[in-house]
This record gives structure tokens, C-alpha cells and sequence, in this order.
């Protein structure tokens, strides 16, 4: 089971969601991290994997961008559907008990309460991160930093990683000429 849940919606920030998954999956191991596009296999029942991954994992990130509640030519923002998969996969982790993290995209601004259906209301009370192109490095650090001191699991599967990447042997690209050798 994966212990991230990366959840965004189609249409909002879901190339900054894929860019921070991977990102992700690279500190603390693949296994750990899920992307329905990425994680769900291929012939599996998509609505069953959707809900059996919100439910197990420990965090839940949020990705919220500029229209992740803009409404649509109808006038409803999709939050006010009941089966919104971005609303259900929320419910699912609160109701489970995991953490979510509203990731707020560039300049969105903070989420309200009275924005959001009642059931999501919560969210707005929830402390959010930032990810912003100008500062993506550090936003990417702290949120790594968080979640392994949320998830020790995930500590420990950095430091497995690290570990493993140290004791690697470098590629033939990699090594670096001897003083007088020749350059290849």
C-alpha cells in the first residue's frame, strides 16, 4: 500500500502534480507514492483502486491550482458533485484517518471553508504548502522534509535509498579521469 496519495484535478495543476510525484517516488521509493495514471494497472478496476489507495494511505497531497473549483459552463464547480473523484478521494482519506495536504500551486490563494461542500470544509483548516515555480526547489525540500517527519516510514526509506545510491558503482560516464590520465 502506498503510504502518498498524490490527488489533483484533471485540467488544474495535474502537470505540477505528475513533476512533484516524481520527484517524490525518486526520495522515497516508487512503491511509496501513488499517481492513479502512474499506479493503476493496466485491466485493473480504476474506481477499486482509486478508493482502496485513498483509503490506506498516510498522507494525502492536494494539489490545488487556479481551477481545481472553477466552475464549469453549467455554473456548479465539480466540487458540488458527490462523486467528484478529486472530492471522493479526499473524503476517503479524512474518513480513514490520513493526513491531507492542501498543495496550493503558484499564487492560488488559500482555500475557505464556505468555498467548499461541507464534507470538504475541513480542508480549509488543514495547513497547506506551497509549490511555486520560483522557488521550487526549496518548496520541493520542505515538502520532502514534512513528509518524512510525518511518515517514518518514509525516513527510513530515504535513508535506505540514499544508502544505496551512495554505495552504487558509477556509470562508465560517470568516472572521473585519474590526474594524467588521458581524456576520452
Amino acid at each position: 500500500m502506498s503510504l502518498i496519495f498524490v490527488n489533483y484535478r484533471t485540467g488544474d495543476e495535474e502537470v505540477t502534480a505528475a513533476l512533484v510525484e516524481r520527484e517524490l517516488s525518486r526520495r522515497f521509493g516508487d512503491e511509496h507514492v501513488f499517481r492513479a495514471s502512474k499506479s493503476i494497472a493496466a485491466g485493473s478496476r480504476y474506481s477499486r483502486a482509486l478508493i482502496t489507495a485513498a483509503r490506506g494511505c498516510r498522507v494525502l497531497l492536494a494539489f490545488i491550482g487556479p481551477r481545481w473549483a472553477e466552475a464549469a459552463a453549467a455554473g456548479r464547480s465539480p466540487l458540488d458533485a458527490a462523486e467528484d473523484w478529486t472530492r471522493r478521494e479526499i473524503r476517503e482519506a479524512f474518513e480513514n484517518g490520513g493526513i491531507v495536504i492542501p498543495v496550493l500551486v503558484g499564487r492560488t490563494p488559500r482555500l475557505r471553508p464556505e468555498d467548499l461542500p461541507p464534507d470538504l470544509a475541513v480542508l480549509a483548516d488543514c495547513q497547506y504548502r506551497r509549490i511555486d515555480h520560483r522557488n521550487v526547489e526549496s518548496d520541493l525540500t520542505r515538502l520532502t522534509d514534512d513528509l518524512a517527519a510525518l511518515v517514518p516510514e518514509l525516513a527510513a526509506a530515504a535513508n535506505i535509498r540514499r544508502t544505496l545510491l551512495a554505495d552504487a558503482p558509477l556509470a562508465p560516464s560517470e568516472h572521473v579521469p585519474r590526474p594524467g590520465s588521458p581524456l576520452r
